[in-house]
């Protein structure tokens, strides 16, 4: 079993260097759970070291996905392709696959995996559930699945009946409700945006891939509007108690907004609410996450 020190971890050698010193305890660059497994990133890739710092999951992975080892697992990306892998490395999904989608918190997990872009839900040992008849997979729950055809998005049980027809240009759970995204009659340049850096992409979006905005709200399983479609980015954050979201303009369309502007929580209507205190730049830098999310849900909750 391979050995490594701590600054050979995590990036934080250079750092470390420009300060004048090496990490010497494994606390200061990982966080082990309860099993005593700290995640790590190496010159080689990602893996997993003991408290003696053993790289008890060699660093072979070219990405480990958060969170670690829920019931023992762990998703993971080997030479471009998806798998899954146990605390003993054994591969309990193959890497083989193209994409990989899994809840791996649940008593029976289920795992999605797409082959040669077709799509295929599975039991945590193998047992077929579904083969998925449709050009994209989004996500499951323990009830419903997100599917899509031509680049439109529905939701379908796991029998396969339709439960929301398929006309939304995006479509994610957010609790018991769902976030949707519809197109509005703006085209962006996609030259110019690929320029800023601004690429097509199904988690962080904001436009399909004609490049034509999308606007964003939330819904219910009866497509009844729970927030408006008022941000140009998908809205995760939202408590339907108080109708309160955490919503986002774009900045390429509002050069001229502040920061306080481009992001913020809004009411159930999607105006503005404004932090009281309101927020210093530093605090901002530190806390802003953590103030939207009580602003949106209540002081003390924050997870993290």
């Amino acid at each position: 079993m391979k050995k490594i020190h701590p600054w050979q971890a995590n990036d934080l050698a250079g750092d470390y260097e420009d300060r004048g010193f090496h990490p010497t305890d494994w606390e200061e660059v990982t966080d082990f759970d309860e099993e005593g497994y700290g995640w790590v990133c190496t010159n080689d890739g990602f893996g997993f070291v003991n408290r003696e710092g053993y790289l008890v999951i060699p660093d072979e992975y070219q990405s480990i996905y958060h969170p670690f080892f829920q019931n023992g697992y762990c998703i993971a990306r080997k030479n471009e392709k998806y798998g899954i892998f146990d605390r003993q490395n054994n591969p309990v999904i193959p890497f083989i696959y193209d994409n990989v989608f899994a809840d791996l918190s649940s008593e029976n997990p289920r795992v999605a995996l797409c082959f040669n872009g077709k799509w295929k839900i599975i039991d945590i040992d193998g047992n077929l559930i579904l083969h998925l008849n449709y050009d994209d997979f989004y996500s499951f729950n323990e009830d419903l699945i997100i599917v899509g055809n031509d680049y439109k998005y529905g939701i379908i049980d796991f029998d396969q009946n339709v439960i929301m027809d398929f006309e939304w240009d995006h479509l994610e759970f957010v609790g018991d409700n769902f976030c949707a995204g519809k197109t509005v009659d703006v085209f962006f340049d996609r030259e110019k945006l690929e320029l800023e850096g601004v690429h097509y992409n199904n988690y962080f979006k904001y436009f399909n891939k004609d490049y034509q905005k999308i606007k964003f709200g939330i819904i219910d399983i009866h497509k009844n509007i729970l927030f408006p479609f008022v941000s140009d980015s998908p809205v995760r954050e939202f408590n339907p108690k108080n109708g309160r979201a955490r919503i986002i303009k774009n900045y390429w369309e509002n050069p001229d907004l502040d920061d306080d502007d481009l992001c913020f929580v809004a009411d159930s209507e999607g105006n503005k609410i404004p932090f009281s205190p309101s927020l210093t730049k530093e605090e901002r830098s530190k806390n802003f996450h953590k103030r939207c999310h009580e602003l949106i849900f209540g002081e003390g909750t924050f997870p993290y």
